[in-house]
């Protein structure tokens, strides 16, 4: 049966919705802080999480960001019961996977309408994915687990598309000009950005099962990498990051151009996620050391670093090994071995050299222009 976690520091509030729930049939268990409510989601697993905002122990990010975290948790439907509706708490909630907002004061019917809607997508893209994932068993341990969470990944970000869309629909005559244009742009960013994920996806998919080769020709590496950082000007906009573009303009590669996208694409998105607020990431070129046919373009940022051991985890494909960004954002290193693969593909490599709490440069060779 479908089982439901209520997590409320509001007793008031917290027995009400138990109430309402016990009549639809559904099994509840009831929290009265974070800490608990993390505890009674890993030993009963539920069905969904309805879970307050502020509260004592731990607020409604740091369950979501813990829930998130753990494997056996970490796809539970998980709806937001709270009176904040500002834009930097809608991004937050969205960044860390949340799957929607109910609004304080809510209706039993707003409330009713929310569990089922969540239940009813979660299953829908369960279903889904279950079937196209199927003809791909034969593939190995690290590409299952690639395709589980790039899939999750995207679930997430779609979800929050639609939750953006759904709010807009509900409130949008409510709303001022200001709190309009501000949703308007979350929704925007939130696109740009899915987008930039989704594609990474199809390219890493044609390229795991023998269906995409490099198509290498001459190209302008600073036209490529403006296109690039037009997709995550929002990401690095909302931490207040710079993006430093000092690739000369006419520097000319030889190699796959959308392969050459897709690595930018992806080691300036982890960049942006493990710098903090206020940070920069930096992207420069020079011609490589010990091949000068080759060019060396590095990512280079101010962000969280990575261990010596982390670095020799991250470049194992058997490993397991995530991490959340600085703003929760949730994050692969199987992200860096497509980035790798890709590089290869046209006959370079890549690099990763970084200070634990100084930052990191992420670097990659190609064919100069002919």
């Amino acid at each position: 049966m479908t089982s439901i976690l209520i997590i409320d520091d509001n007793k008031h509030i917290r027995t009400q919705i138990n109430l309402v729930l016990k009549l639809e049939g559904y099994i509840t268990f009831m929290a009265s802080n974070g800490l608990e409510g993390v505890q009674i989601a890993q030993e009963a697993h539920p069905s969904l999480v309805i879970c307050d905002i502020m509260m004592p122990e731990l607020d409604g990010y740091g369950v979501l960001s813990t829930l998130r975290s753990d494997p056996a948790t970490a796809d539970i439907p998980f709806l937001f019961l709270s009176a904040k509706a500002e834009k930097h708490d809608i991004r937050q909630g969205m960044n860390l996977g949340a799957d929607d907002y109910l609004w304080k004061p809510f209706s039993t019917e707003d409330l009713i309408k929310a569990i089922q809607a969540r239940l009813d997508r979660h299953e829908t893209t369960r279903r889904v994915i279950s079937q196209q994932l199927s003809p791909l068993a034969a593939l190995s341990l690290t590409r299952d687990r690639f395709l589980s969470l790039m899939t999750h990944d995207l679930k997430s970000a779609f979800t929050g598309v639609i939750g953006l869309a759904e709010l807009m629909t509900a409130k949008y005559q409510d709303m001022s000009a200001e709190e309009f244009d501000e949703t308007l742009q979350l929704m925007n960013e939130t696109v740009q950005s899915t987008y930039g994920l989704l594609d990474s996806f199809l390219e890493w998919s044609r390229l795991q099962i023998g269906g995409m080769s490099a198509s290498p020709h001459n190209f302008d590496l600073h036209l490529s990498l403006l296109r690039v950082t037009s997709l995550l000007t929002a990401n690095a906009n909302n931490k207040k990051i710079k993006l430093h573009n000092t690739i000369p303009e006419e520097t000319r590669l030889y190699a796959d151009e959308r392969m050459t996208e897709a690595i930018l694409r992806n080691l300036l998105y982890n960049a942006v996620k493990f710098t903090n607020l206020g940070g920069t990431v930096t992207i420069r070129c020079q011609d490589d050391d010990s091949d000068k046919t080759m060019l060396r373009i590095a990512v280079e940022d101010t962000g969280i670093g990575i261990s010596e051991e982390d670095i020799v985890r991250l470049l194992e494909p058997e490993n397991e090994f995530t991490t959340l960004g600085t703003f929760g954002e949730k994050g692969t290193g199987l992200g860096v071995l497509f980035c790798r693969e890709l590089a290869e593909k046209n006959g370079g490599t890549l690099r990763i050299e970084s200070i634990k709490n100084y930052g990191s440069t992420f670097s990659f060779t190609l064919p100069k222009a002919r």
